[in-house]
């Protein structure tokens, strides 16, 4: 296996300019193209990861973004797991934004309805108080301004633009502030609906990178980052409140009481409501990050599954199914393997969630009469859809 052993790039860079790295020694001599186009590289900013890019070859070029002024960029090329004992760090110029007045957020409650107000700012709704069970949370479901549309990012994403929309659909409608604090992940957030009950998944990495927003300073001036994890700003120090063992201590600052709306829970929600209508790049933030999540998990799904050569719709729908966690793996394999896999894996849960399948099901049907899907197959060697 070819392994890198020396990694070169810039020392410091300019927000808006493009640093490079490449890969410039090995453990091998004369490396062959085809070992060589197996390079994986990771970049880290202050700890968080902001770039996977999976089989890129031995040259990288890393987009440097305004979040990233005053940070340090950690960048790593590898085989099976990313070091820092072959990195480069890049200081990236400027000082971090500043903010002179956070949030303040002012709550009004109208029967279920929780509205508020950040500053002087017009009242939006924030969501409804609603019971799951044995808890209670709230719930909005509403559209927003600005709805998740695949054709603003088929640039940068191309094809994975549309994987990601069915999904997207089914969980949000495509609304960016899509919210429930209802259920036992505590806070559940975004088009994609990301949850934090999971350690060093979904939320959390989320989370993480909207940190290094610059508008992370206004809207929670008491949350930073320490060692690449969430943690809280106390009288007594910081408080790290999340690792790769548990989310519990961010849980309970996002939603403090599972039986009841409290002001914590409404107030961490309106904020971050606010945030997604009212940020470009928060937005683009949560696309990014559904994209980079959802291709890794694409490529172990095909492992899992044997889904080398399978058409892109029957991913979806095996994707769309560990997303919302509706069956085991003990269910799917054989719809899997089913003569018409396709519509064996959309009855999977049609009877518990017949809204989600229905929503599924159009989307599929929709974007296979447009010419969106049925094009494409899974390659396991390219980790990515190709062209029949």
């Amino acid at each position: 296996m070819l392994l890198v052993t020396a990694v070169d790039g810039p020392a410091t860079a300019d927000t808006g300019s493009v640093a490079r790295y490449e890969a410039t020694a090995f453990n091998q001599p004369n490396p062959t193209p085809a070992d060589l186009a197996k390079i994986n590289w990771e970049v880290r900013v202050d700890g968080v990861r902001v770039m996977r890019a999976i089989e890129k070859g031995p040259l990288l070029e890393v987009p440097v973004k305004a979040e990233y002024a005053g940070r340090d960029l950690l960048v790593m090329p590898f085989a099976n797991s990313p070091t820092e004992r072959v990195s480069k760090t890049t200081r990236v110029a400027g000082e971090q934004q500043r903010i002179d007045a956070p949030a303040e957020v002012a709550l009004r409650i109208d029967g279920q309805r929780h509205y508020a107000r950040l500053n002087d700012g017009a009242e939006f709704y924030v969501g409804s108080d609603v019971s799951y069970g044995q808890r209670r949370g709230l719930m909005n479901t509403t559209p927003g301004t600005d709805l998740y549309a695949p054709e603003n990012y088929h640039e940068q994403f191309g094809f994975w633009a549309d994987v990601i929309t069915p999904t997207a659909m089914c969980e949000s409608k495509g609304s960016f502030h899509c919210l429930n604090t209802y259920d036992r992940a505590a806070f559940t957030f975004g088009f994609y609906q990301e949850a934090a009950h999971v350690a060093g998944e979904n939320f959390i990495l989320q989370l993480r990178r909207f940190l290094l927003l610059p508008e992370a300073r206004f809207y929670f001036p008491d949350l930073t980052l320490s060692g690449g994890h969430v943690a809280q700003k106390t009288a007594d120090g910081i408080t790290i409140l999340e690792d790769s063992n548990s989310s519990q201590g961010l849980m309970d600052y996002l939603n403090p009481d599972p039986d009841a709306v409290g002001e914590q829970e409404a107030k961490v929600a309106a904020k971050f409501v606010h945030w997604a209508e009212n940020s470009e790049d928060n937005r683009a933030n949560q696309v990014a990050f559904a994209v980079e999540q959802q291709r890794q998990k694409f490529f172990s799904y095909a492992g899992e599954y044997d889904l080398d050569g399978a058409e892109d719709s029957v991913c979806i729908v095996i994707a769309d199914i560990r997303h919302q966690g509706r069956a085991k793996n003990t269910v799917i394999q054989p719809a899997v393997r089913a003569d018409d896999p396709l519509n064996a894996l959309l009855e999977i849960g049609a009877d518990k969630y017949p809204e989600r399948i229905k929503t599924l099901r159009s989307e599929i049907e929709r974007m296979t009469e447009e010419g969106i899907l049925g094009h494409h197959s899974y390659s396991l060697v390219n980790r990515d859809f190709v062209l029949d």
